[in-house]
This record gives structure tokens, sequence and C-alpha cells, in this order.
């Protein structure tokens, strides 16, 4: 059921949702302190592409965690779906 899942999903905006994440880490990348997000915009990129049948673990960063999540509401994570 995961595979019919994951490709009802890439012919309905899977594919375009991973190129906008892959773009907008593409984009970060170019600054140093960008990279980072970068990394993540990737990761998330291929989470999009097969998202049926994957987990998702959460971290705990503290307050550094915190304030990255912040910066990146504001100036990517809003814009993406």
């Amino acid at each position: 059921m995961n595979f019919i899942g994951n490709i009802i999903w890439l012919l309905f905006g899977g594919i375009i949702s991973a190129i906008a994440w892959s773009l907008a880490g593409l984009i970060l990348c170019v600054t140093i302190i960008g990279i980072p997000f970068g990394i993540q915009c990737f990761k998330i990129s291929v989470f999009v592409l097969w998202p049926f049948g994957k987990e998702i673990e959460l971290g705990n960063f503290g307050v550094g965690g915190l304030i990255f999540n912040v910066i990146w509401i504001i100036f990517l994570g809003w814009s993406l779906p």
C-alpha cells in the first residue's frame, strides 16, 4: 500500500514539491550561514519524494535549535509546502 500511495503522491505534486525543496536547498547553500538550512532542505526533499512508509525523528537541540527554527520560519519555511 505504501508503494501505491507514493506513486499517487508523485503524480499529484510530490515531484514539484521535491524540486522546490531542492532549489531552496541550493539557494541556501550559497552562503556559509545557510548551509545547515540547505542540508535540511535536501533531507526534506528526499522525504517529500517518498513520504509513505517513512518516519521522522525529532531531535532535542535546545535554545540554539529554537533560534534556528524561528529564523527558518521567518525567512523560508512559511513559503514552501
